[in-house]
């Protein structure tokens, strides 16, 4: 019985350092993520990647599809 109690305390041990190892870089609020990019899901499900420093109405630089796309929030 002492073994089984111990091998689900060193189990338990081994998926709390797995889990509290395997975070991304940076952080999560939301869903908002700290980095270099925004994500911006269009009306039709498309995602698009933009600086972080997006600017609505006018030409901004979409990674996704490597053009200039003008982001209006309605």
């Amino acid at each position: 019985m002492e073994i089984l109690k111990l091998l689900v305390q060193v189990i338990t041990f081994l998926f709390s350092i797995f889990m509290l190892s395997s975070c991304t870089n940076g952080w999560t609020v939301g869903n908002f993520q700290d980095s270099a990019f925004v994500e911006l899901i269009d009306q039709d499900s498309t995602s698009h990647y933009y600086d972080a420093d997006i600017s609505f109405f006018k030409d901004s630089w979409c990674y996704t599809h490597n053009q200039w796309e003008v982001v209006k929030i309605k």
